[in-house]
């Protein structure tokens, strides 16, 4: 099944040529995890502040079927 994955900001530089307006489709098998899904496209975990499956908060270990749309953004500072 196609996963859309969603990165905000710097962890775009993980996926190049990455579109903004589309996400990134990759095909998972359900039960995978969203480490998993970071893991395979060689974002560290110390860069992801904030994980949203579908619009809703997620960790590292929610499982996903894989017609989900999941968005990982880094920390933001300002000052």
């Amino acid at each position: 099944m196609a996963l859309t994955v969603l990165l905000a900001a710097t962890l775009r530089k993980y996926i190049p040529g990455y579109d903004a307006a589309a996400g990134h489709a990759i095909a998972i098998d359900q039960g995978t995890s969203v480490r998993d899904v970071a893991q395979r496209l060689l974002i560290p975990e110390h860069e992801v502040k904030l994980i949203m499956v579908n619009g809703v908060h997620g960790d590292w270990d929610t499982m996903l079927t894989g017609d989900e749309r999941l968005a990982l953004f880094p920390p933001v500072g300002g000052g």
